[in-house]
């Protein structure tokens, strides 16, 4: 019999469990909505906007910049055009990058106009040659996006009071410095930290969530810029001077997107603020003032996009996808270089675990696509069985801090009739957490969420044993509404609903989609299932049960 044991994958942390299980249901149809509709959108945006590597502002006088080549980069990762992403990076490095390997930000008429470099620019773009060095199977793509974010963190951030923070550019260097929040991104930050052991990237991301935490305090929409003093003061702006009266419009709404992909619950918890502070009207205004108040009577595909994300983040999923199809509505009624792109990149980041980030959108577990492709960035589950084990994957939970410690000492599944006290599932010397000898026994994750704290608890058993069924035998026959309850060791109850059942091949375990982070208290209820392969000693299949708080 073996365990669970943590392998790394695309800045993810991701746990593959193997249990000596015989028997059960046979596999769900995979479905591939989620990620159909990112390829759909990124090979459009591709298609319309890209001439031989230059990504063309086509309603912006033609001409090019970094910020829109990087939106390339990261769309051919997402679409898997491995050769439209070299031709969007070789056009870069040819027109725009400078010799310290910034780039440079504006292109026009065959020669680069405005030399300084914009830091999201830059960030994303080396996020996208990490994440396609991974996905194409390409070392020098992965070593230049190393280089090129070293270069970044040398040049374009900078050690405050309250963090490290990132610099719009290397302009900004005098403080109090100029910032904008929407730059921050805590999902390119972990690709990067974990691609280069840089423990920068890890600073920078908690400077940011800092800054963004404080910036709401003072104000509740995120504004397009402000500034960041050296003491740790920080306060809303105009504009990168400083000048003119702060508003929530075209950079500023990328901020609740960039959080709400993150895998930290923290900056998700950021991205949900911003929802009470939007206007809750189905027509939506393209640019707020601070006080949320419409400045204009245009819409535009990144505002749905921002407020879809809050509402994520604030856990309302019913908004959040009604303002994705306002989002794609728009895009579609009225095209634009920036609109297309943010419907392409928003598509991505909240509804797919492509870019390597933890989708709060990604499609529930009881119609979440049944296998991830790991080879196009997201988090990939492996794992290795021996005897009559049989392995499945699944990612580390990550959560907020506890708000008990009490630990789970009882499951009950009326339903189907389950009574069973609970063991501690733990890591062995050997780095795989040690499955229970008992084929009676229900585990759970310690190293995982506590169930009833927020995040996916994790609970795994036996379907069968050799002399018969076994205690997750009848876990197929669980129906949404059915429920679970969890006592724990200080008397109090965990109880969750069953929402969903997804069987899903082991091989191509949907990772991200099942064990990602959610902002409420959520339970994943794991056993074998599927087809026996008896040249393997396996089945084929994992059956898993997700479950919502009562």
């Amino acid at each position: 019999m073996t365990g669970i044991r943590t392998v790394l994958s695309a800045g993810a942390a991701a746990v593959a469990v193997a249990l000596t299980l015989t028997a059960c249901a046979g596999p769900a149809e995979p479905d591939t909505e989620g990620h159909d509709r990112t390829v759909e959108t990124a090979s459009a945006f591709l298609s319309t906007y890209v001439d031989d590597g230059r990504v063309v502002r086509t309603d912006q006088g033609g001409d090019t910049v970094s910020e829109g080549q990087a939106y390339g980069l990261l769309l051919a990762l997402a679409a898997g055009d491995e050769e439209q992403f070299d031709r969007i990076w070789s056009w870069t490095t040819e027109n725009l990058q400078r010799d310290d390997l910034l780039l440079a930000w504006r292109w026009e008429d065959g020669a680069v106009v405005d030399e300084q470099p914009a830091s999201d620019a830059d960030l994303d773009a080396a996020r996208a040659l990490v994440l396609a060095g991974d996905a194409f199977g390409r070392d020098d793509l992965r070593t230049e996006g190393i280089a090129l974010g070293e270069a970044l963190l040398d040049d374009m951030t900078a050690e405050t009071a309250v963090g490290r923070i990132l610099l719009p550019g290397p302009w900004a260097t005098s403080s109090p410095h100029a910032y904008n929040p929407s730059y921050a991104s805590p999902a390119a930050y972990a690709v990067l930290s974990e691609a280069s052991d840089d423990p920068r990237w890890e600073e920078l991301a908690e400077g940011s969530r800092a800054v963004t935490s404080a910036l709401l305090d003072a104000n509740p929409l995120p504004t397009n810029w402000a500034t960041v003093a050296a003491d740790g003061t920080v306060a809303i702006a105009g504009a990168a001077d400083g000048q003119g009266e702060p508003g929530y419009g075209y950079d500023a709404t990328r901020t609740p997107i960039r959080f709400a992909e993150s895998c930290e619950p923290a900056d998700r918890a950021l991205a949900g603020r911003i929802a009470a502070a939007l206007p809750a009207d189905d027509t939506l205004a393209a640019e707020l003032d601070s006080g949320a108040g419409a400045v204009t009577s245009d819409q535009h595909a990144i505002a749905y996009a921002a407020r879809a994300a809050s509402s994520a983040g604030d856990g309302d999923r019913d908004a959040a996808e009604a303002d994705l199809q306002r989002m794609s509505d728009t895009s579609a009624s009225t095209p634009t270089y920036y609109g297309d792109a943010w419907n392409a990149l928003a598509t991505a980041m909240l509804t797919d675990d492509v870019l390597a980030g933890c989708p709060p959108l990604e499609q529930s577990a009881s119609a979440a696509p049944a296998g991830a492709d790991s080879g196009t960035g997201g988090a990939s589950a492996t794992g290795a069985a021996s005897g009559t084990g049989a392995a499945s994957g699944f990612q580390d939970p990550v959560a907020a801090a506890p708000a008990s410690t009490a630990t789970p000492v009882h499951l009950s599944i009326p339903a189907i009739g389950v009574e069973s006290d609970l063991i501690g599932l733990d890591r062995g010397a050997d780095g795989w957490i040690e499955a229970p000898t008992d084929f009676d026994a229900v585990g759970w994750y310690e190293g995982g969420v506590l169930p009833g704290e927020v995040g996916p608890a994790v609970i795994a058993a036996h379907v069968d044993s050799p002399t018969g069924p076994d205690v997750f035998f009848d876990l197929p026959k669980l129906t949404a509404g059915d429920t679970v309850s969890v006592r724990r060791s200080d008397g109090t109850t965990a109880d969750f609903v069953v929402t969903g059942l997804q069987t899903v091949e082991k091989d191509t375990f949907p990772t991200a989609s099942i064990y990602a982070p959610v902002p409420t208290p959520e339970l994943r209820i794991v056993t074998c299932a599927g087809a026996w392969d008896p040249e393997t000693g396996h089945y084929v299949d994992n059956l898993v049960v997700t479950a919502v708080a009562a």
